[in-house]
């Protein structure tokens, strides 16, 4: 059963009050829509939800607002106040399961509605996120999933969106929350200068597909990209870690744990995926908040994609230098001047891209991959969203089905035999796709390089 949408509108005047235009600088343009959801174990009060949600967008009125273009979808694209409304729609269902795999990643969410970014942008009723709200009695258990036009924000927006709607909820004063400041990036940075990308590949920064057609890898006339999920413990992550940081000797440089994971996974790729050429480049999606004067209120999405050099590896089991590229990239990517060569370029290329009427393509070519990460942002604002319900709310996000496209998420809490709850947020959740072929030699390239780093124990395979 599902009820006709309510239109929910901004609780007073919001923080964007008197401004009729915001106009989408090119680096934000991204036309991609985004779903989150998050599963609270309680049957969610509507009413409540709704007036919560109607304080919430006075801090996050683009939630509520329409967009705008030429008549031909082409740029500029623009935001248009004040806010009409965002749509909430209730549904309930008999089922039992609520989403097909165990994992933070669900590719579709399937019980989020559709929005098309063509249509947001040239039809002006149409919103540019909505929310359904999925109620669920067999299990006691509500869905919350929001859908969102990607150019009114990045995950870090999104989970500030949700954060301060889980706090109106249970009624605590949101003195966390900051209204966000809805100026472009580049608006932070120094003039660009071009000569500051000279012998650096850019590939993921101008790429772009049709959005009218298949993407190669999603041809449904071609086999199909299988899906693979594992989880390393906080101990293993640790473990790894120390053994890919040891591995440099007395120059060793500082390494995440992050940069580790990715090294790990690049050269079991390498090693399983005999079609393709070596991973020689990573690229990772990297949040730009709080670089080169950029607020870290950022209201818009605020990423750019951080290249490598190419890898120069002394052996095929070079982690180190895997990682150390991965480590390097993201610090010369946060440099004032480089970022704002690179996110002019990407700027220009968006504008380019969507006059087209393409998108970014996010799948990796042979000889790269790309890492999607929300490992930090999960650990400091998941805590902050439960709706009442501390350490027992479980988030789901969308990926995309590329081959080589790495994302890195928190696990979602678990309830323990005696009732209790372990919150998963020190452990590391990885979804990524290969080709059939691909997939059983990377399981054993995993499990075999773990033992030789001494990493204690096997990896924990989802769904196998």
């Amino acid at each position: 059963m599902t009820e006709s949408p309510t239109s929910i509108t901004p609780d007073g005047p919001t923080v964007l009050d008197g401004v009729s235009v915001l106009t989408l600088d090119h680096l934000d343009v991204f036309g991609y829509n985004a779903a989150n959801s998050y599963v609270i174990p309680e049957i969610i009060d509507v009413d409540r939800f709704h007036g919560a949600l109607a304080k919430t967008l006075v801090l996050f009125p683009l939630y509520a607002t329409r967009a705008s273009c030429a008549e031909d979808g082409r740029a500029p694209w623009t935001l248009v106040l004040p806010p009409k409304g965002i749509p909430v729609t209730v549904s309930v269902s008999d089922e039992t399961q609520i989403v097909p795999v165990e994992a933070v990643v669900q590719k579709p969410l399937r019980f989020l509605p559709p929005l098309s970014p063509r249509k947001i942008v040239l039809d002006p009723t149409t919103p540019v996120a909505a929310i359904l709200l999925t109620k669920f009695p067999n299990l006691g258990v509500t869905s919350i999933g929001i859908t969102r036009w990607h150019p009114i924000g990045s995950d870090y927006v999104a989970s500030c969106f949700i954060r301060t709607l889980s706090k109106f909820y249970i009624g605590v004063p949101d003195d966390e929350s900051v209204a966000p400041v809805y100026k472009a990036a580049r608006s932070y940075l120094p003039a660009p200068d071009r000569t500051c990308l000279e012998g650096i590949d850019t590939y993921a920064v101008e790429t772009y597909y049709s959005a009218r057609s298949w993407h190669s890898q999603l041809d449904p006339s071609q086999p199909a990209n299988v899906r693979l999920d594992f989880r390393l413990s906080a101990t293993q992550t640790q473990q790894l870690r120390d053994a890919i940081h040891g591995l440099g000797g007395e120059n060793t440089s500082f390494l995440t744990a992050q940069d580790c994971i990715v090294s790990l996974i690049a050269l079991a790729t390498n090693a399983a995926d005999l079609s393709n050429p070596p991973i020689h480049s990573i690229d990772t999606i990297l949040d730009v908040r709080g670089t080169g004067d950029i607020p870290p209120t950022l209201g818009f999405n605020g990423f750019v994609f951080a290249p490598t050099d190419r890898v120069i590896a002394a052996n095929a089991d070079d982690y180190y230098a895997y990682a150390l590229a991965v480590r390097q990239s993201i610090i010369r990517g946060r440099t004032p001047n480089f970022l704002a060569a690179l996110a002019d370029l990407q700027a220009a290329r968006a504008a380019e891209g969507t006059n087209r009427g393409e998108v970014m393509d996010l799948a990796s070519p042979p000889g790269r991959m790309l890492c999607n990460s929300t490992l930090r942002l999960d650990k400091v604002m998941r805590p902050d969203i439960h709706f009442g319900h501390p350490g027992k709310t479980k988030s789901y996000v969308g990926t995309v089905p590329f081959v080589r496209h790495l994302k890195l998420a928190r696990p979602n809490p678990r309830m323990n035999a005696d009732g209790t709850w372990s919150s998963g947020l020190e452990d590391t959740e990885v979804t990524l796709y290969f080709q059939p072929l691909v997939r059983g030699r990377f399981i054993e390239e995993i499990n075999g390089r773990l033992r030789a780093l001494k990493v204690e124990g096997a990896a924990e395979w989802i769904g196998i």
